[in-house]
């Protein structure tokens, strides 16, 4: 029916693969891009990639939640360490922003009192978006019994991407 087809069809696959080329997002060069926007006390702000995150103090956090399987060994920096990089640590309230613009209005309290963490891998491997990440809000929940309060797994939010006062 359309002759020109056949020997079409190894041009078009070359102008098609070349152009979805074009589209891929090189891991090294998106690992050293902005990973997580911090808003703080008197304008100040703060981008950091996931490089800068894994170069501060990293805690590991092994627990349970809703939304894994079993126990599972986190590992990132202390929530109230990135806080006191843009002064919000002493805050009442910070709000956490995903991805997707959902957001949770979190107590600092809740950081002084347990070591939550912002979660860039689960069981030694970096969490993709798919799997949560690249940053996932932690508490240590299988510690504290208190935790185990639905308020406290509401809170559990994933592919953060932006940390302000509300």
């Amino acid at each position: 029916m359309f002759p020109w087809y056949g020997a079409a069809l190894p041009a078009l696959a070359c102008v098609f693969s070349l152009g979805f080329a074009s589209l891929a997002i090189p891991g090294p060069a998106r690992a050293a891009g902005p990973a997580l926007e911090l808003l703080g006390v008197e304008h100040q702000e703060l981008d950091l990639s996931l490089d800068q995150l894994e170069a501060m103090p990293q805690v590991t956090v092994e627990t349970e939640n809703e939304f894994s399987n079993g126990l599972v060994s986190y590992r990132g920096p202390l929530v109230r360490d990135v806080l006191a990089l843009v002064g919000l640590e002493d805050r009442d309230t910070v709000r956490f922003t995903a991805a997707n613009d959902y957001f949770v209005d979190i107590p600092t309290g809740d950081f002084r009192d347990y070591d939550a963490i912002l979660a860039m891998e689960a069981n030694g491997e970096r969490l993709s978006r798919r799997e949560k990440g690249p940053l996932w809000l932690m508490y240590p929940i299988s510690e504290h019994a208190a935790l185990r309060d639905p308020i406290y797994l509401r809170r559990l939010i994933w592919q953060v991407v932006r940390i302000e006062a509300p």
